[in-house]
């Protein structure tokens, strides 16, 4: 009797040892791949900067300074129990994640034309580098921001760690909502060439409209009920529950915004594999 599959191909099915062997391989040469963009981006976006990494503290350090500025001359509190500077921090810090992630990720394979050319580079590869950059950078500045408010106006940085396993969990679903809104933006930008001026107008709303200045719970229900549908909303009202020990919302969903990152997951690869294997892309010059 002949054997359905050739010996090669048994050994090599899924899940047997040449395969596991075959995948570890492949995922070693992916993360050294991802790790050099890493550092070339970094010497790219920071190092040809006199300045560097400080823009990426003076910005939402900027940011928060305003709004506080504005709540002060308004005569206006917190909308939760503590600090003023703490419930901003809370959401400025991941929606700068979030949009500066995704903006990159608009950009990421028409910047980086020239190590496409190698055959172990793949537009995958660029995206995921350039948002484990966005968020080792988001790290830094989140880390400065604890020591700066805790030297200069003496807030604890308990402040920001009230649940620390809810805040674990929150920070990797920010990540991976993140990773699927990155896919999609970079996808779309290599089929829309427009897509990255769309972008740029698209996040200034959805940026003010996420709960950067108010919470979901605080809003009235009718008014609530089409901010409901955000996700990025629901994303800075989970991390804020598991941030600040004074907040507990309870009108937030997990679900929404997980749904929403899979779903955009599923289409960035899907159209990423499309143009692979068509040769029909069309990269932003």
């Amino acid at each position: 009797m002949v054997d359905p599959l050739p010996s090669r191909d048994v050994d090599r099915a899924p899940f047997s040892a040449a395969w596991f062997s075959e995948l570890s391989r492949s995922l070693a040469v992916m993360g050294r791949v991802i790790h050099a963009i890493m550092i070339r981006e970094a010497r790219t976006r920071y190092g040809s900067s006199k300045i560097g990494y400080t823009w990426a503290i003076i910005d939402p350090l900027v940011t928060t300074a305003i709004f506080v500025a504005i709540f002060s001359l308004l005569g206006r509190s917190s909308p939760i129990p503590g600090p003023i500077v703490v419930f901003f921090v809370s959401g400025i810090i991941p929606l700068f994640f979030w949009r500066g992630a995704v903006g990159q990720a608009a950009s990421a394979v028409s910047a980086s034309l020239g190590l496409l050319t190698y055959p172990q580079v793949m537009p995958a590869d660029v995206v995921i580098g350039r948002l484990l950059l966005e968020a080792a950078t988001t790290v830094i500045v989140f880390v400065l921001f604890l020591i700066g408010l805790n030297i200069l106006l003496g807030i604890s940085p308990t402040w920001f760690f009230g649940d620390p396993p809810r805040l674990l969990l929150a920070t990797l679903g920010l990540l991976y909502f993140t990773l699927g809104c990155c896919f999609l933006s970079s996808s779309l930008a290599r089929i829309l060439p427009v897509w990255q001026n769309i972008w740029s107008y698209m996040s200034r709303p959805i940026w003010i409209l996420s709960g950067i200045f108010f919470t979901l719970e605080q809003l009235p229900s009718g008014f609530r009920q089409y901010m409901a549908y955000n996700p990025v909303a629901h994303m800075v009202e989970w991390l804020r529950s598991a941030m600040i020990p004074t907040f507990d919302s309870s009108v937030y969903s997990i679900l929404f915004p997980m749904t929403f990152a899979t779903i955009a997951l599923i289409i960035g690869l899907i159209i990423d594999r499309m143009l692979l294997l068509t040769g029909d892309e069309e990269i932003v010059s």
